[in-house]
């Protein structure tokens, strides 16, 4: 029972702490006896604010004495109180940067699952639009005269390398004009020449290398002053002219792969030493053009000859057309005289090939090089001559590449298609 006399030694001091006062009834009972007439059941409810029995406290006030003394020893050994509460601060510390990093993941685990839904959510309109695009841009080709399978096929290999067309952008020059309609009179031509060649040489199978520049993007101020569409234009409206591209060629071959790289004027970032390689608009153009293969075989009720070949985010591209190894890239960080010693060095130690002909573009004009047996080839420009070029006094005939592979010859036949 408690004692209620305000003189009691049970009672706490003015200005006595908790911790004082605990520690001085323990104290009293056990170690300087100045509470040894106390029975244990006596100091319970002032040691621990409610009854126990004798054993019961004595055993509790036992545990809390020797509690204390560690206390004790801890302070005389040099623990003291600015040590406390400096340890107490970083572990506040700590602890306030956990909190922070658990905020962090989770911003950026919704951010993610944001991008992601965004994502989704994009290419359900990509693919929906992919359906409708041939009704709003046109059928450049006349697919009544299709191949079809009725002539004989040689084990011929065609390669038709389409690079920089720079869909979009405008050009009224002395040496050369261009625009969107203009382009696609030119692919038309292209594709037109391509048959008659793939045609004479009987290719079973075609291989179509997208090598970049496909759009004009907005990297400069002066592209966009010189473009006709906008960027998101032009992705979608030359993925759709590929397509159909692809759709005509495939009516004269047994087999149609599709690679495709990036170039850099579809940058994302128009400053290049902000932005990452690979973050490239035209990387979605792989994503389209499979959405529109398989919108034409709904149309069509039965599954087309054409593989489009998935983005894997590299700059490379390779291919073997009759066994004859091959890589491909847009070019603006290659030259076609240094490409035959960097790129065969690169694909022989990091891919164990031994190339024999790289493929090149971003320079808009013809040229080939060949050294220790491997040749180089610099593909021309569908869209000729801009105001840059003509300021300059450069003129290239525009044109694309067709190569014909033989099992037995490698490269067979090159073909300038001009246009």
């Amino acid at each position: 029972m408690i004692n209620e006399n305000e003189n009691s030694p049970l009672l706490k001091r003015d200005g006595e702490s908790e911790f004082d006062y605990h520690k001085r009834l323990i104290y009293g009972k056990l170690k300087n006896k100045t509470l040894a007439d106390f029975d244990y059941s006596e100091l319970a409810p002032y040691v621990y604010g409610q009854d126990y029995s004798v054993d019961v406290a004595r055993r509790m006030m036992y545990g809390s004495c020797r509690t204390l003394e560690k206390i004790e020893d801890d302070i005389a050994g040099g623990v003291t109180d600015d040590k406390l509460l400096s340890k107490l601060r970083e572990e506040k510390i700590e602890l306030q940067c956990e909190r922070q990093r658990f905020f962090d993941q989770r911003r950026e685990f919704n951010k993610l699952v944001t991008q992601l839904g965004r994502e989704d959510h994009m290419y359900e309109c990509l693919a929906h639009a992919a359906e409708k695009l041939p009704n709003t841009i046109g059928n450049i080709f006349d697919r009544s005269d299709f191949g079809g399978d009725d002539y004989y096929l040689s084990d011929n290999e065609a390669v038709l390398v389409l690079s920089d067309w720079h869909y979009g952008m405008i050009a009224n020059n002395v040496f050369n004009t261009y625009n969107t309609e203009i382009c696609k009179q030119r692919v038309n031509k292209i594709v037109n020449d391509a048959v008659n060649r793939i045609a004479l040489h009987k290719c079973k199978k075609l291989h179509v290398i997208l090598l970049g520049d496909l759009t004009h993007g907005s990297i400069h101020s002066s592209v966009r002053v010189a473009s006709e569409e906008l960027v998101a234009d032009q992705i979608i409206q030359v993925a759709e002219i590929i397509a159909q591209v692809i759709f005509e060629l495939s009516g004269y071959v047994r087999e149609v792969d599709v690679h495709a790289t990036y170039g850099n004027h579809g940058r994302v970032v128009p400053n290049k030493q902000d932005n990452i390689h690979r973050d490239n608009y035209e990387r979605l153009i792989p994503w389209w053009l499979n959405q529109r293969v398989l919108a034409e075989e709904n149309v069509i009720g039965r599954k087309l000859n054409i593989n489009i070949i998935p983005d894997t985010g590299s700059e490379f591209l390779f291919i073997s057309p009759c066994g004859i190894d091959m890589c491909a890239s847009h070019g603006d960080l290659d030259t076609v005289k240094s490409s035959p010693q960097t790129l065969t060095t690169l694909f022989h130690k990091v891919y164990g090939k031994d190339i024999q002909c790289i493929l090149l573009g971003d320079k808009h004009h013809r040229e080939s090089f060949e050294e220790m047996g491997v040749t180089a080839f610099l593909v021309g420009s569908l869209c000729g001559s801009d105001e840059y070029a003509n300021n300059k006094r450069l003129y290239s005939t525009p044109s694309q590449l067709l190569l014909i592979v033989n099992p037995e010859y490698g490269v067979d036949a090159e073909y300038r298609l001009r246009c």
